[in-house]
């Protein structure tokens, strides 16, 4: 059979799981012979995954501000369209916020006007197992949503497991009758090219292997999310004459962003940087935390971290400053990153 059209795969995953590191990953392995793109959206109102992602090389569509997810979001099909026109691609890949309904998604995949032209041929979740055993988690209606549209599970942080972290992810995974190849799991996170389409294979499924059932029919569903979008934003890359601060505050489904963003011209002390950032990480209020400090000229420490523990590399960087941090609605941790912030500037 002969498929034609713009290649999609979905990259899901609670706040925190890994996402932009399997992206990375991914756009590693891309062909020499096609040409990809990424569409990201985040929780916030400024852009940090498209930061994180800004040295592979492959066209970044940005949607902060906002929920990716809605099929009524203008924002979705704008970022769509775009890249479709501009980039002309053989395959996309999509990042929703880590709070983002990824059947809403793949509802306006399957809209008429993207029929033959977009293909959603695989659908994967992040997964940090150790969540399993966090009723914050697994409680959380967008975090089973997840699990629950997608084709493929990836584990992540598969070195940091337990035996019962193990356990709990091999029991969910039979739990929903998943096919052993279904289930990612290497210590190094990889996602091979060649596995991106696992809905143009046909597979029989072996009772005797690992792991659960087809992905439901989703091209029927019709979704019922209704807050409010007019606050989104859209742009590509932030532009490097944006010379105002900015500061924001957002609450959605019990859980909360606080978000800051500053001119080139603002430096940071690593040093205060570094001290700040692995003190804040430790509040259980927190569960992500991620920024671009600009600590001299075309260079910038970034910051990425969950669950309690902190990423930061060097890398050139001649934009905007900006930090973000997702936790639990509530005021204490807030309080503590506006401490923060104050110090650090």
């Amino acid at each position: 059979m002969r498929y034609q059209g713009i290649k999609v795969s979905l990259v899901t995953g609670f706040l925190g799981a890994g996402k932009t590191t399997l992206i990375r990953s991914l756009l590693a392995q891309v062909p020499a012979y096609e040409r990809w793109a990424v569409l990201v959206n985040e929780f916030g109102d400024i852009g940090l995954d498209g930061a994180l992602l800004s040295d592979t090389g492959v066209a970044i569509k940005e949607v902060p501000g906002g929920c990716v997810c809605c099929v009524t979001s203008t924002a979705f099909t704008q970022g769509i369209n775009q890249l479709i026109r501009e980039q002309n691609p053989d395959r996309i890949l999509i990042e929703p916020s880590g709070l983002g309904h990824p059947k809403q998604i793949i509802a306006s995949l399957n809209a008429p006007q993207y029929q033959d032209v977009l293909w959603l041929t695989g659908a994967f979740c992040v997964l940090d197992a150790r969540n399993l055993a966090d009723t914050r988690y697994t409680q959380h209606a967008i975090f089973n949503d997840q699990l629950e549209c997608a084709d493929v599970l990836v584990a992540s942080h598969v070195t940091d497991y337990c035996e019962a972290d193990t356990r709990r992810l091999m029991e969910y995974c039979q739990a929903r009758g998943l096919l052993a190849e279904q289930l990612v799991m290497n210590t190094t996170m990889k996602l091979l090219e060649e596995d991106l389409d696992p809905r143009l294979q046909i597979r029989e499924i072996d009772a005797g292997k690992i792991v659960a059932s087809q992905p439901a029919d989703l091209h029927k569903y019709q979704p019922s999310h209704d807050h409010d979008h007019s606050h989104i934003e859209q742009y590509d890359k932030p532009s490097r004459q944006a010379n105002k601060k900015r500061h924001y505050v957002k609450q959605q489904g019990g859980m909360k962003v606080v978000g800051w963003q500053w001119p080139a011209d603002c430096i940071f002390a690593e040093s205060r940087l570094r001290s700040g950032l692995a003190a804040l990480i430790r509040d259980k209020g927190i569960y992500r935390i991620k920024g671009v400090f600009l600590l001299g000229p075309n260079k910038a420490l970034f910051v990425n971290g969950s669950r309690g523990i902190l990423s930061m590399k060097m890398s050139p960087w001649d934009q905007s400053n900006r930090f973000e941090v997702i936790g639990l609605d509530e005021e204490v941790w807030e309080s503590n990153v506006c401490s923060f912030v104050d110090k650090v500037r």
